[in-house]
């Protein structure tokens, strides 16, 4: 009876062990899995959180080019869009989704082309393209890594310019950035005689 006692005692040592032994190999296979699940689905949640920025300085943009212009370039903001129309104000954003917090702001940078048009952030050797800005959102996420998403937005809203002054003469260059009194080139006119006024020569008349 001693000796069947002590052999089920040692067997329910042993089974206790190998249960516990399984249980710390199944913890260090699932946990691992459940982390990796929970930053995928992070990772995914705070991209579309910097897509919703993106887009909604899209439509801020649109709204009034000036509204980009006035920002200070490489500034952190963010967008109150709780009312109409939509407001930028300097700093960083939080939100929070479930038990996570997520937080997120957006800065703008000025654009330049090469010379093949080619659009670029790199001012060196390219034009400087003052109707486009780049715009970068920053994200962040609880224990996550800082990551940013980058677009061009482009002014390509109707615009009337009324220049009633011609008298500079044909001295500008390059795109016009704002109303001035002088043009790009001329031939066969007279721009000096009438302030606001500019008569064509034709020969033979």
């Amino acid at each position: 009876m001693n000796s069947r006692s002590g052999q089920s005692i040692t067997e329910l040592l042993l089974a206790i062990a190998v249960g516990a032994i399984f249980m710390v190999v199944t913890a260090s296979v699932i946990l691992p899995a459940l982390r990796e699940n929970n930053q995928a689905g992070n990772i995914q949640q705070g991209a579309t959180v910097a897509q919703d920025l993106l887009g909604n300085v899209r439509v801020w943009s649109e709204s009034g080019w000036s509204n980009v212009t006035s920002l200070t370039a490489g500034t952190a903001y963010y967008l109150i869009t709780s009312s109409s129309p939509y407001t930028a104000t300097s700093g960083v954003q939080s939100i929070v989704i479930g038990t996570t917090t997520y937080t997120r702001f957006f800065y703008i940078s000025n654009a330049y082309r090469t010379s093949g048009g080619v659009l670029t952030s790199t001012p060196t050797g390219n034009t400087y393209d003052p109707s486009t800005k780049q715009i970068s959102v920053v994200y962040n996420w609880t224990n996550g890594t800082t990551s940013t998403m980058s677009t061009y937005l482009t002014r390509n809203g109707d615009a009337v310019t009324d220049q009633a002054d011609w008298s500079g003469g044909p001295n500008a260059s390059g795109a016009a950035t704002s109303v001035s009194n002088e043009f790009a080139s001329s031939s066969n006119i007279d721009y000096a005689t009438a302030t606001g006024a500019i008569y064509v020569s034709i020969p033979g008349y």
